[in-house]
């Protein structure tokens, strides 16, 4: 088994083991709370990176019938999310105009791009989240994954793909995708969970990042080798804000404290339920990049 991005065969098994003809596109929802249950997991000992082996056949199927409708009850927030990012993205190169938004799911980012008068395109798998896009925003989202024949010849000045690299089992090749569509002075912004963090470090496999969904995980070392490997350099570090509801955030909490009553109270009072909190746990990764 060779590390996906260092390609060192030096690793050894974490943990987790396989489901084979199992999993359904539930597993693989963004609201999934099942922590700590993934498939079998190796880490790198050279690059720190750790990933999925073996990997099921059908996962583009699986993101491709994804429906989540607890996702879409948070969606409010969750723009709060993406226009910070946005905003991330804009401080750094103010001039842009055309924003890609790589695994856009409902169209956040785009709209929020869409508000500043910016031109912008979003790229989704989930056919339910396209049309959740269309129903919800009037956002018409290219339903596929990139590269994308749609995308062909096209340029952008800011490039993100939120919470996507995670997910993919050839994240240098997506780099290097992802530069692809860049103009010359363009920049990529990436999130994505942080193994290296102190949270993930404490928490080990009940770490909330550790699901089925991600199958491969960095750290700021292994991060810097699959950007040096894709032919660009990182220009700034940050972390990322989460805007999530109350309620919401205190069901997620009560898979780790003796919170469940308090998630069941904060029902019976829909203000306090819908609540939005903002918190930096800083244990993910939001590098902006540019090519070298």
């Amino acid at each position: 088994m060779k590390c996906w991005v260092c390609g060192s065969v030096n690793t050894k098994f974490l943990w987790g083991r396989e489901f084979n003809d199992e999993l359904v596109p539930s597993d693989f929802a963004i609201t999934n709370d099942k922590y700590g249950k993934t498939l079998p997991l190796y880490e790198c000992l050279d690059c720190s990176f750790a990933f999925a082996h073996p990997l099921p056949d059908n996962i583009l199927s699986l993101y491709e019938n994804l429906e989540d409708e607890l996702y879409t009850e948070s969606l409010n927030p969750r723009y709060k999310e993406m226009k910070q990012l946005l905003e991330s993205g804009l401080g750094y190169f103010p001039g842009a105009k055309k924003i890609l938004d790589v695994g856009a799911g409902a169209g956040l980012l785009v709209r929020a791009a869409f508000e500043k008068q910016l031109e912008a395109t979003g790229v989704e798998p989930s056919k339910w989240l396209v049309e959740q896009a269309k129903k919800l925003f009037g956002i018409e989202l290219i339903e596929g994954i990139v590269p994308n024949k749609i995308l062909e010849g096209k340029k952008f000045d800011l490039v993100f793909a939120v919470d996507v690299i995670e997910h993919l089992s050839d994240p240098v090749g997506f780099l290097n995708t992802l530069k692809s569509y860049l103009t010359e002075e363009g920049v990529i912004l990436i999130a994505t969970p942080d193994r290296g963090s102190f949270l993930a470090g404490r928490l080990g496999a009940k770490w909330w990042h550790y699901r089925l969904a991600h199958i491969g995980y960095f750290t700021e070392k292994s991060m810097n080798e699959a950007v040096a490997k894709a032919g660009l350099k990182i220009v700034k570090h940050g972390r990322q804000n989460w805007y999530l509801p109350f309620g919401y955030l205190l069901t997620r909490l009560s898979n780790y404290l003796p919170v469940k009553s308090l998630a069941g109270l904060s029902k019976k009072f829909p203000g306090l339920d819908n609540m939005t909190i903002r918190l930096n746990l800083h244990d993910n990764l939001v590098v902006l990049l540019k090519q070298k």
